[in-house]
């Protein structure tokens, strides 16, 4: 029973700084891509919801002119 309680030896060599400064650096380089995709994602959301916008505005002045416009060409109503 104490066997199964002993502690089995390292075979692995121990982290050195070096170890940690590289894995440290890749975790960096892609937090970095992903923060760079994110803002790509963020950009093109707002330059959608920029030309959404602008359509939106085209079509509510097309259709208050045309709305004018019909107005203007009905003679008024005699009493």
């Amino acid at each position: 029973m104490s066997d199964k309680l002993a502690v089995p030896a390292l075979a692995k060599a121990p982290i050195t700084l070096e170890d940690l400064r590289h894995k440290a650096l890749r975790i960096r380089d892609e937090v970095k891509g992903e923060v760079e995709e994110q803002v790509n994602d963020r950009r093109n959301q707002i330059i959608i919801v920029g030309v959404v916008a602008v359509f939106a505005v085209v079509g509510l002045a097309y259709l208050a002119g045309s709305i004018a416009g019909r107005r203007a060409a009905t003679p008024p109503a005699e009493y």
